[in-house]
């Protein structure tokens, strides 16, 4: 029974990754700005990971405690819902590359190639 739930889960898991990697890039977009955000919760030890790999590729970021700051939660949370993403379910660490909203600790790889296509060049 357990192997068959973790498959379910699994196959519910690409799909998701999936239709977030489809989705056509104007869809997530909430706002027009040149910075990298991060939203991470101060327990998180993907945040302070994913923080370590933004810092050793040189790239510059906001980081901001949604666990800490009700506001920038609250502005999380909207951001998420123009984005079409449900609000509250989520991963952390969040990403805000350029305006696009990339959540659930997306890959450097997904980060990188968010900020080349859209003209946002790492900050040294």
């Amino acid at each position: 029974m357990f192997k068959k739930l973790l498959l379910v889960l699994v196959v519910i898991v690409t799909y998701q990754g999936w239709k977030q990697l489809s989705q056509e890039p104007e869809a997530g977009r909430v706002a027009t700005h040149n910075e990298v955000i991060m939203y991470s919760l101060t327990t998180c030890g993907y945040c302070k990971a994913k923080a370590k790999e933004l810092r050793s590729e040189h790239i510059a970021f906001k980081e901001y405690y949604i666990d800490t700051d009700t506001q920038r939660r609250d502005e999380l949370n909207d951001k998420l819902q123009k984005a079409g993403y449900p609000p509250r379910g989520y991963g952390t660490p969040i990403m805000d590359i350029h305006g696009w909203m990339l959540p659930n600790n997306p890959s450097m790889d997904v980060i990188k190639e968010y900020m080349n296509k859209r003209g946002v060049s790492p900050g040294y």
